[in-house]
């Protein structure tokens, strides 16, 4: 008897080729037998050769229905490009975890990554489904079939036998795979951006004759950032506009459109992007707003990018500028182009894009590319990252998104985008009171801000809190070495302001460590008398500019400063500032690596440049006005230079794992609970086992008799722990005694609880007490965007009372814990080095493993992890899980 294929939506899922061109991925199902009947029709007789030798359907609609309609467990997907079919896979179990693989790619499509990404698709749903392997049995000579199925990066293992040939590909991907379809994803995103960045030809849409019109002012821009490329408006009531020919509508354009500008009224958008799919435009930026208040526009607008194949930059866009020293693309309307240069920015906030460009303008840096995205409705901020990781004329990446679908996506990009240049943010205004309604503590701490915070960390994005804080942090990384180390001498000639410095400089976690006895000794020997040469270095309010200088040589030439951070004012004697830019200057002649950022309290500005006359090319000086701006700007730098210094290498899956029986517990749980909730103490208790979490043994009781036997049985002081429906925080309800030593005080304990609770009674957990130890939560939660997110801060009951937890994307690597520990602050002290802290790493990887490898579970709290300098320990462990259809 023939067996029905698993269900599925058949809700498209865009994706991208290798080219850059959108696809279509979808399910499937005997409605497409005509198009699944055309695209074989359509193969070459090569292709047809291959695809048949070694299946040989007598009857190819006959197979096709049957596979279509998902007999014996079939499963077919398909490409669909411009509203085409161009290629399908399907597998069809053979065994309980092996299923048979075969692909069919229009022969006009060979070489776009159709295949590829159709089965990368594929492989997630047969994992789905309980498929393991994934078996091909082609044409030895199937050179196509081969390359792709290897290509993919997932294990895979060849046999031959006479002219034909098995592909077994392993469904358990490793780091390669993951790089290997991260480098696909990144190379086909800054594909898809080329019409969009390098355009050969621009229509505006739009463009209104009147001189406030949106359309005319891009128009305006294009002309005077040079553009190289073809220029035609769209306007049916006008010749010529800013010396550009109109054609009254896209359709009437007389020459192929690379890119769209689309600035009509939000009433006129779907007829317009319409026009521009069936003339073939490939991308299109739509500056419009209000689409929301048309009633089912965005919808439309979205099918009509999927059906054409467009790439659409908005709704609600200041524009784009794409990269060029000289004629370059400006498609924004604001009232000043953007300057070249090496950094490029993804803004989703217009204004945000306008003042950040204005302010670089001041201090000589300019874009290599900058795209506003807007609304985010199709091209996103991972799109625009993977352009500038391809660009070699982008040094630096600044990012300001308010929302992220893919946050973990945008990691994985980001993450080998900050290998090769810094990749710093703005905060995108999520804070505490944006924080979920949540029963776990790890929950409660996972606000949109910690875990945007989390994913950033994880991916080597920095955070600055505002445009001024930014600008002078790029321009110490572009203008000065990376710091060694965090150690930072302070140089001043007002006494105060060292103070301030020194505090900002520990704030933004630097070090102010006294100098070495010959380091002050040098700077006794060029500074006045009553000087103080510790660590900060008062040189007094009459110091002149020769000595100032001279000990600011001396701190940048000595290997023990990372930086050095200069604070001046002048007085009615001396202005000691004036002598920083020269000594700054001889100090790079010379080769000195030390960063050197300038703050002169008195500045009327809040940041400039200062030029370095006779120093190498591209070295300069960010002078700021206040000490907390350079301070937040070293610690950026210092970050960076770890970051780049940290230990590669993928997450450690811990020892001694049974993923087996972990499934089997949480399986059990979702049937139990098909809308979802808390596992009970003995099902945790078994995933902890499974997991290799080392928590306190269990006995598990309901009645008063049960529990008086068990405390008899442990013969020592225990812990009571009363579970009831609807209760988490056991402690607040009066479900918690401690210790417990007499087996009758037990009984009426349970007693009294379960007639309280009446038939919210579940039971009770009776533990052996532990010694006692520092108390940590360690934790993780599944977010929708981000996915599984670890955390580690204090715990028992100073969890909610110190609030300081630390987050990461699970799985995390060894960096990202050690990264962690360190940011908890509280592993710093002799105290906290002596506590188990490969334990407590232990934990963490384990309860991060649980998180990623078992989807279904959404909370995970151990509370407290109880630590001594021997073991850790879980004392309470809470588990939830997702409803069976969610």
């Amino acid at each position: 008897m023939e067996e029905a294929g698993p269900a599925g939506p058949r809700t498209p899922t865009r994706v991208l080729l290798a080219d850059g061109s959108p696809a279509l991925l979808y399910r499937l199902g005997p409605s497409d037998l005509p198009d699944c009947l055309d695209l074989h029709d359509r193969l070459s007789d090569r292709d047809r050769y291959l695809r048949f030798s070694t299946l040989h359907p007598a009857d190819l609609r006959g197979y096709l229905e049957r596979t279509l309609g998902g007999a014996h467990g079939a499963v077919s997907l398909g490409a669909r490009v411009r509203d085409r079919l161009v290629g399908a896979v399907q597998f069809v179990p053979v065994e309980a975890d092996v299923a048979e693989v075969a692909a069919v790619v229009d022969s006009a499509w060979h070489s776009h990554g159709v295949g590829t990404v159709l089965l990368e698709e594929l492989a997630a749903v047969a994992v789905g489904a309980g498929i393991q392997r994934l078996v091909a049995d082609v044409l030895a000579e199937n050179g196509p079939m081969t390359r792709v199925l290897s290509d993919l990066g997932l294990p895979v293992e060849f046999s031959r036998q006479g002219p034909e040939a098995r592909i077994e590909v392993m469904l358990h991907g490793d780091e390669r795979y993951a790089a290997a379809s991260e480098d696909r994803h990144r190379r086909a995103a800054a594909a898809s951006l080329r019409p969009i960045l390098r355009p050969a030809t621009v229509a505006v849409v739009g463009a209104g004759r009147g001189e406030g019109s949106v359309g005319r002012a891009v128009l305006r821009s294009l002309r005077e950032a040079g553009f190289e490329g073809a220029v035609v408006a769209v306007n049916p009531h006008a010749g010529q506009l800013e010396g550009t020919p109109c054609w009254p509508s896209i359709a009437a354009v007389p020459c192929t459109v690379d890119l769209a500008v689309v600035t009509v009224p939000a009433t006129a958008v779907a007829a317009v992007l319409q026009e521009c799919g069936e003339h073939g435009v490939r991308a299109v930026v739509l500056i419009t707003s209000g689409l929301g208040d048309v009633p089912g526009l965005t919808g439309e607008v979205r099918t009509l990018a999927d059906r054409y194949a467009m790439r659409v930059v908005g709704p609600n866009t200041v524009g784009v500028v794409g990269p060029g020293d000289g004629g370059r693309l400006d498609t924004t309307f604001t009232d000043q182009l953007a300057p070249a240069g090496d950094i490029g920015l993804v803004a989703q906030s217009g204004g945000i894009a306008i003042a950040t460009v204005s302010e670089w303008r001041r201090l000589g840096m300019g874009l290599s590319a900058m795209v506003a995205i807007g609304d985010a409705l199709d091209v996103g901020a991972r799109d625009v990252l993977a352009w500038f990781d391809e660009d070699p004329g982008t040094a630096l990446v600044v990012l300001y998104a308010e929302s992220e679908p893919d946050l973990r996506g945008l990691i994985r990009t980001a993450t080998h985008l900050s290998a090769r240049v810094p990749v710093l943010a703005l905060p995108a205004g999520t804070s505490s009171a944006g924080q979920r309604a949540a029963a776990s503590h790890t929950a409660r701490a996972a606000t949109p801000r910690a875990l945007r915070e989390a994913a950033y960390a994880s991916g080597g994005i920095q955070v600055l809190p505002d445009l001024p804080s930014m600008a002078t942090a790029i321009g110490l990384l572009q203008g000065q070495p990376l710091p060694e180390g965090p150690s930072v001498a302070v140089l001043t000639n007002v006494g105060g302001g060292g103070v301030l410095a020194a505090d900002a400089c520990t704030a933004a976690g630097l070090t102010v460590d006294p100098l070495s006895a010959g380091l002050q000794a040098r700077l006794r020997a060029v500074l006045p008398p009553l000087a103080s040469v510790g660590n900060p270095v008062d040189a007094g309010a009459a110091v002149g500019a020769d000595a100032f200088a001279a000990a600011l040589g001396c701190l940048l030439d000595s290997p023990e400063v990372g930086a050095v951070l200069t604070v001046t004012a002048p007085t009615a004697v001396s202005d000691p500032a004036v002598g920083v830019p020269a000594a700054a200057a001889a100090a790079a002649v010379r080769g000195t690596a030390t960063a050197l950022i300038d703050v002169q309290l008195v500045r009327p500005t809040t940041v400039e440049r200062i030029e370095l006359a006779g120093a190498p090319p591209g070295r300069f000086l960010v002078s700021v006005n206040e000490p907390g701006l350079a301070a937040r700007a070293l610690g950026v730098a210092v970050r960076r230079r770890a970051w780049l210094s940290r230990r590669p290498g993928p997450p450690t899956v811990p020892e001694d794992i049974d993923i087996h029986r972990a499934h089997q517990v949480v399986a059990a749980a979702r049937t139990r609970l098909p809308s979802g909730g808390w596992l009970l103490p003995l099902e945790v208790d078994a995933l902890c086992r499974a997991a290799g979490i080392p928590a306190v043994p269990i006995t598990w009781v309901t009645t008063a008799e049960e529990a008086i036997a068990a405390v008899r049985r442990t013969r020592g002081p225990v812990a009571l722990k009363g579970v009831v429906d609807g209760v988490v925080h056991k402690g607040d309800a009066g479900l918690l005694r401690l210790p417990v030593t007499d087996a009758g005080e037990a009984g009426r304990t349970v007693a009294e609880w379960a007639g309280r609770a009446g038939p919210r009674w579940v039971g009770a957990v009776v533990q052996p007490l532990v010694a006692p130890g520092d108390e940590l939560l360690v934790g993780a939660v599944r977010d929708p965007s981000a996915g599984p997110v670890v955390a580690l801060g204090p715990g028992g009951r100073a969890t909610d009372a110190l609030g300081h937890r630390v987050h990461r994307l699970a799985p995390p690597t060894d960096a990202d814990v050690d990264d962690m520990l360190v940011a908890t602050e509280l592993f710093g002290t002799g105290h906290g080095r002596s506590l188990d802290l490969a334990g407590i790493r232990d934990c963490v990887r384990r309860v991060a493993w649980l998180a990623d490898a078992l989807p279904e579970i959404v909370e995970i709290d151990v509370n407290p992890l109880v630590v001594t300098p021997e073991s850790s320990v879980a004392l309470d462990v809470r588990v939830r899980v997702a409803p069976r259809d969610g």
